[in-house]
């Protein structure tokens, strides 16, 4: 229970059905808690000694990149000094940036695409009235833009900036103005 200071504090929480209801269909994070730190050696050492003292049999840790790396020093953890606790990791992301060929994809990542998408095409609706206007959605992410990739695919806009490439080709601020108005004036035809 919340997050890393839950296991600095030795704070515990019971999953059951009541004390998850005010919860459903909101996501876990708001129920469980979430931190951004990484795990620390002080925090795994009180992690083990809070497991033991509570004889927890199996710990689950729900997160992106950070949260798998945190889990294999744990297990790591767990075996060298002997802690009987199985470790498990869920891969929850919605930035879509967590990719192995035994991960077909990360809780969250779909959920958000779709939303998203579904904003996206009302707005696109919207657009298609108010054609003098130009209309201009940023999606949060992170490196790499695979949310605004997957959008795209699912909403077909006109144009998609992707960050990634933008920096790659080295454009500036400028360039991609142009670039946008060349897409206009193609359209204009």
């Amino acid at each position: 229970m919340c997050g890393i200071d839950g296991i600095m504090n030795d704070k515990l929480l019971d999953i059951n059905e009541s004390s998850f209801a005010p919860y459903r269909n909101l996501g876990g994070y708001d129920y469980l808690g979430k931190t951004k730190e990484h795990l620390t050696a002080d925090h795994i050492e009180n992690l083990a000694r809070s497991v033991q003292k509570h004889g927890i049999s199996s710990l689950v840790l729900v997160g992106a990149t950070v949260t798998l790396t945190d889990t294999a020093s744990v297990t790591e953890f767990f075996n060298t000094n002997s802690v009987d606790c199985n470790v498990v990791v869920v891969p929850a992301t919605l930035d879509g940036n967590v990719k192995h060929k035994y991960i077909q994809t990360t809780l969250g990542f779909d959920t958000a695409s779709k939303v998203y998408s579904q904003l996206i095409g009302n707005m696109l609706t919207d657009c298609a009235s108010a054609i003098k206007y130009w209309y201009f959605i940023r999606l949060m992410g992170r490196d790499p833009s695979h949310l605004a990739l997957e959008c795209a695919l699912k909403t077909h806009p006109n144009m998609v900036i992707i960050s990634e490439e933008c920096a790659y080709r080295g454009e500036t601020l400028p360039d991609i103005i142009n670039r946008i108005a060349d897409v206009v004036q193609e359209r204009a035809f």
